[in-house]
């Protein structure tokens, strides 16, 4: 009997400190992405060494400690970490690509890139689903000037996770350095339609008002001249087009900028863009022929979005960046215009994993 008591109040002391060392831990971690993300990376590596000096095998401590040590750039331990991070038979899949990831953008970030690479693509075929290993291959690809090869893994990256903001801005930044506008225009509005408040919707914003209505000019003579793209006077062959060739409505793109110009000289700045989007999205909606990425992803949800009526609602959201008064009193003024976007969109099922 005495010794039945004594386990069972041995057993209710473990359950005790194991409940305390629980809530030890919690605190700890919170701390720790609390300095992280104010940039304090030594003091977040030292809450996380607590955890693990409390559990040695904490994997998502392991983890986290690998982040804070990669952003200030102890790259050989982040890597290290990383390694022990995969072995680790805690770590979930999850886990175990963003481990890959870590350990590949430090060596990214030493000048190795194709032993980086090689870690992603060791990733990509032991954790096929995690998009951030294509997103962050293509990085390396830009990085090396190997424009094609980073499109298509930024591609990947968004067939996996369509919504992923980062894919969505780096593969419009990356059309519009290689001047194909129009495709460099879709992922930058949805972009926008998935974040209009941060510094980065501001240079997003920036990159769509130029392409939409950046080319019409007023002359002296009070008519408009429109300055036309080269990539738009480009003589087509009997091949069929690329996915992402639009040079079928480039040229009409931009001819449309000096009637649109002149219909929209009066209108306030968010309205002005708003007509002339919504020529644009037209002009997407007719689109046909286009069978890989853009066919697939991109041109439906500008089509749905032409088909429903909401693209007007649609430019005054993404122009929300723009921080313009009159824009906001739009919205206000159309609120049910604007909760019919907020329910399509999500409602909208993107293509690909999950969606």
């Amino acid at each position: 009997m005495k010794g039945q008591l004594l386990l069972t109040g041995f057993l209710l002391l473990l359950l005790k400190v194991q409940g305390q060392d629980t809530s030890r831990i919690k605190l700890l971690m919170m701390e720790g992405i609390r300095f992280h993300d104010q940039g304090q990376y030594a003091d977040a590596v030292k809450k996380y060494d607590s955890v693990l000096g409390i559990d040695p095998d904490h994997v998502i401590a392991q983890y986290e400690k690998s982040y804070s040590l990669m952003a200030s750039k102890n790259y050989k331990q982040a890597i290290e970490l990383s390694q022990v991070i995969i072995k680790s038979k805690r770590a979930d899949s999850s886990i175990m690509g963003n481990a890959y990831s870590t350990w590949g953008a430090a060596l990214d970030e030493q000048g190795d890139h194709q032993k980086a690479l090689k870690v992603y693509e060791e990733g990509i075929r032991e954790v096929p689903g995690n998009n951030m290993l294509n997103y962050n291959k293509a990085i390396t690809y830009l990085r090396m000037n190997q424009i094609d090869a980073g499109i298509s893994e930024l591609e990947a990256s968004l067939s996996k996770n369509p919504v992923h903001l980062s894919s969505h801005f780096m593969l419009g930044r990356t059309m519009l350095l290689k001047n194909n506008k129009i495709a460099a225009l879709m992922p930058y509005m949805t972009y926008l339609l998935l974040d209009n408040r941060s510094k980065r919707a501001e240079d997003a914003l920036g990159e769509v008002r130029r392409l939409v209505e950046g080319n019409a000019k007023k002359t002296d003579s009070n008519t408009y001249h429109i300055e036309i793209s080269r990539g738009a006077l480009k003589k087509r062959g009997h091949k069929r087009p690329a996915d992402d060739d639009f040079q079928s409505i480039s040229l009409l793109f931009e001819l449309g900028g000096a009637a649109d110009a002149s219909k929209t000289e009066g209108l306030l700045p968010a309205d002005r863009f708003a007509g002339r989007l919504a020529s644009v999205i037209e002009l997407l909606a007719g689109q046909t022929g286009h069978s890989g990425f853009y066919g697939s992803v991109y041109l439906p949800f500008f089509r749905g979005l032409h088909e429903q009526k909401l693209v007007e609602s649609f430019a005054h959201h993404i122009f929300s960046p723009s921080g313009n008064v009159m824009n906001e009193v739009w919205i206000q003024d159309h609120r049910e215009q604007m909760e019919q976007l907020r329910v399509w969109t999500q409602a909208y099922r993107w293509p690909g994993a999950g969606f």
